[in-house]
């Protein structure tokens, strides 16, 4: 099995000259429990061998926990997204090569002898990006050797002596609050490097210090502020932990270096944002095509007046969406800027009109960024796309995209579809035979959190065929809305004051037929009765289509 193994991949990993290795494969050589008192979460040391060195490896135990449950000497973990640091001993001099896993899967489920004099191979396999999957995978360090910052993507309470080099992407205005205790006031930014992004937060005296200073769109150095817990409740962020600005934290402005390069982008084809539910947050980047007037609105939670604007984006997908900008960032925006390209990180998904755009606080956008996709679409544009006609993304749009190349559900099981470690794409027209009925349960998947008042979505299972063969597809909310033909709060209602009615609506969601736009994934999962370690394709309907019998 040593042919699984990246041989020499630590090499690669640290060396400031070579591409970092795409999914490196790892052997466990030795597993260190290390505890921790709280707050510190705790954390396994291993040791990974790649067949010719050895390297130090830091995994969350929740990580482990989620992924296989437990690690064993002699394992073969596939690193999706991981970091690395160099660390000098002050004393010593020497330099210990750190790898910092943040996502991993099982490369295989046996356990193996420990590998080694393995010979070198001179060029690691490395995954291609496939333009069908959802997102751009990052992985690999984005700091090595040599560097003195260490990658935001790697913060956590685990080292004390740290500093980041970041772009400041957003920034509030200074918020005031005032409780029984007393008052004070705060402000955040977010932070970026090309490893990841964080949200900092100044408060009392340090918003005096900072506020000034940091500035949307310029690179500091920063160091000395406290690490903690990131509160979800608050911030898209995503990342696991926040900084805290205190007395003694440095902030620098770095003068010699284009921000821009520091921002992680993850793009998403317009086209695509129909595989995303609604309020997902992404990464966008398109030619700006029109910019509307500031118009006035009333909301209807707070009933206040606030402004926004909306800008028309499209990009070679042939494909245009509406971006949204409210309040200060609507009136600041300059509304002359047709035909530049905007990249815009951490936008809202909406579902106005089958698809639209909206920027929150934690959205960072950039007029004409230096980076390379701008040049790749501004070459688009100049050639083809001036004279392109862009098709509106709404719900008869979608009815377009996707019905040009149907498969069989036959088909879809011959070719393997989904058993590779990334998403496959295709369509089935099929029919809908039987829809399971999980009423009585209702929680909200992300968090995890009770609420009183839930607002109640769709996970929902149905067994589905056509005249070749029959699948289970699992659909989220929009897509199972389709199916049922009412929201899911209207059947938690039914099923409490009209049981009849209740399963009638499950009957009538049956013998209907669709296209129906799919994804596929091989998961790993545990079995619980044997505690082995098992393996399934699962299909998710992404988009529900109804027949249009006359154009077919």
């Amino acid at each position: 099995m040593s042919n699984i193994l990246s041989v020499g991949a630590i090499q690669d990993i640290f060396n400031p000259s070579s591409r970092s290795p795409e999914k490196p494969v790892l052997q466990v050589a030795k597993v260190i429990q290390s505890d921790y008192s709280q707050p510190r979460p705790p954390r396994l040391k291993v040791a990974f061998n790649d067949g010719c060195e050895l390297a130090q490896g830091i995994i969350s135990v929740n990580l482990v926990e989620k992924v296989s449950g437990d690690l064993k000497r002699g394992q073969l973990l596939r690193l999706t997204h991981y970091n690395c640091i160099i660390k000098r001993s002050p004393e010593s001099q020497e330099s210990q090569k750190i790898i910092i896993v943040t996502d991993y899967e099982m490369a295989s489920s046996e356990l193996h002898r420990i590998f080694s004099n393995l010979p070198r191979v001179q060029t690691i396999k490395r995954t291609s990006y496939n333009k069908s999957m959802q997102q751009v995978i990052t992985s690999g360090p984005s700091y090595t050797i040599g560097e003195e910052f260490f990658p935001i993507g790697s913060l956590s309470p685990y080292f004390n002596a740290w500093k980041i080099e970041a772009i400041v992407g957003t920034k509030t205005d200074i918020k005031y609050w005032q409780n029984d205790n007393g008052s004070g006031k705060w402000f955040a930014v977010v932070l970026f490097d090309s490893s990841g992004e964080i949200r900092a937060t100044a408060f009392e005296q340090q918003v005096d210090d900072f506020y000034d200073q940091l500035q949307v769109g310029k690179l500091y150095s920063i160091s000395k502020a406290r690490i903690n817990m990131a509160n979800k409740k608050y911030s898209t962020v995503k990342n696991d932990y926040e900084l805290i600005f205190g007395r003694e934290t440095m902030i620098i402005e770095v003068l010699n270096k284009d921000p821009h390069v520091f921002i992680p982008f993850n793009f998403v084809k317009i086209a695509d944002l129909f595989e995303y539910e609604k309020d997902d947050i992404i990464d966008i980047i398109g030619i700006v095509i029109d910019v509307s007037d500031i118009q006035e609105i009333t909301t209807r939670t707070t009933r206040k007046n606030v402004n926004k604007r909306t800008i028309i984006i499209g990009d070679q997908s042939k494909y245009q969406v509406a971006l949204t900008l409210w309040s200060l960032r609507a009136e600041q925006f300059d509304s002359s800027i047709s035909n530049h390209i905007i990249a815009c990180k951490n936008v809202r998904v909406g579902d106005f009109s089958g698809r639209s755009l909206s920027a929150i606080f934690d959205s960072t956008i950039i007029i004409d960024p230096n980076i390379q996709e701008t040049k790749e679409l501004r070459d688009w544009y100049n050639s083809d796309g001036t004279y392109s006609k862009f098709t509106p993304l709404n719900i008869s749009s979608s009815r377009v995209q996707y019905v040009d190349d149907i498969k069989t559900v036959e088909q879809v099981k011959y070719e393997r579809l989904g058993q590779n470690s990334n998403f496959d794409y295709f369509s089935i027209l099929v029919t809908v035979l039987n829809v399971k009925k999980d009423g009585s349960e209702w929680q909200c998947a992300k968090c995890m959190q009770s609420y009183p008042e839930p607002e109640h979505k769709y996970i929902m299972t149905a067994n589905v065929a056509d005249s070749t063969d029959g699948m289970m597809l699992k659909f989220f909310n929009e897509p199972a809305i389709s199916i049922m033909k009412r929201e899911a709060k209207e059947l938690v209602r039914l099923e409490d004051e009209d049981k009849d009615l209740y399963d009638a609506c499950f009957e009538e969601a049956c013998f209907k037929s669709y296209i129906i736009k799919c994804r596929a994934k091989n998961e790993t999962y545990t079995e619980r009765e044997t505690n082995a370690e098992r393996s399934t394709v699962r299909y998710f309907g992404m988009s529900v289509i109804p027949i249009d019998y006359t154009g077919l």
